[in-house]
């Protein structure tokens, strides 16, 4: 009997893009959260002749989708966290010092594959090439999160024994005493959201020796979307049905603080793309949706 708690998930990235890592507690050493890892392989159906029935199936790629999240926090130093350096580049977001920015390679320059395992309670399932998407989710006074999704190679499972990382005690961040700004104006919000919107596939190769049929996972596209929920606002105050429909571009800032750690998200190029009609409690919302346009988008620790 394997205990759903008892879990441990650790991701590290890969020297060679594709080639897994040996994980140990130095890769999980940051808090996660719903962590989950799920196996998609698809299964050939193979008939009999003469009469109902099927001949043994045969396993398809090895390929396989993992979920997790973490708090948005700093090192509690005014520096970047380790989940940070082990996710973002893997990501297609480099680092130049502690800012991360979106590039549009291929993995194995400055963009990562990484290897990640769920230590499930003495049983290890992992994946190699790993390349994934995520989304900030920031509620007004609750802990802003990050939700990562990664894509990559299913490895064989195998028995290990649960890691013992050492976790930062460092306290995430919420979504207060924050700055905040859209194309020159700072409403009140009670949400703010981005996702970073890659367009992820698994390179086809049939000479894996571990017959997975896969090399590594690849980023082929990027939309990098938001929403926010403001206030409504009169026209005289701040015309953002005039802003979507004249295509306007602005610039975008959203930076919590705890006094020593700031993380900073900003856009040079953010751009409405829709306006829904919402309610709070009573109070009149306009729900906004909108894109970071040129792949403007960066987050500074």
């Amino acid at each position: 009997m394997l205990l759903t708690r008892k879990r441990v998930l650790a991701a590290a990235i890969e020297a060679t893009a594709g080639t897994a890592e040996t994980l140990d507690a130095s890769d999980a050493a940051f808090n996660v959260f719903d962590a989950e890892i799920t196996p998609s392989i698809t299964m050939t159906p193979r008939p009999k002749q003469g009469g109902f029935g099927n001949l043994e199936s045969l396993t398809e790629g090895y390929a396989c989708n993992i979920s997790f999240k973490t708090e948005i926090s700093g090192d509690g130093a005014g520096g970047a966290p380790a989940y940070a350096a082990a996710l973002f580049p893997a990501c297609g977001w480099v680092a130049t010092g502690t800012t991360y920015a979106p590039v549009s390679e291929a993995p194995g320059g400055n963009v990562k594959t990484a290897t990640i395992g769920i230590y499930k309670d003495g049983r290890l399932e992992r994946a190699r090439g790993c390349v994934g998407t995520f989304k900030i989710v920031a509620p007004t006074g609750k802990v802003a999160m990050i939700e990562w999704s990664f894509t990559g190679i299913w490895m064989p499972v195998t028995d290990a024994a649960l890691l013992a990382p050492t976790y930062p005690s460092t306290l995430p961040l919420r979504g207060a005493n924050a700055t905040f700004s859209f194309q020159g104006y700072s409403p009140c919000i009670e949400n703010f959201e981005v996702d970073a919107g890659n367009t992820i596939i698994l390179r086809e190769c049939a000479t894996e020796t571990d017959e997975s049929g896969y090399k590594t996972g690849l980023i082929t596209d990027r939309t990098i979307t938001g929403t926010i929920n403001p206030e409504s606002a009169l026209v005289a105050t701040k015309d953002n049905f005039g802003a979507w429909l004249d295509h306007t571009e602005g610039s975008l800032t959203y930076s919590l603080t705890d006094g020593t750690d700031t993380v900073a998200i900003t856009s040079s190029a953010a751009q409405i793309t829709n306006i829904q009609p919402a309610d709070r409690g009573g109070n009149q919302v306009d729900t906004i949706s909108f894109q970071c346009n040129e792949d403007t988008l960066s987050i500074a620790f």
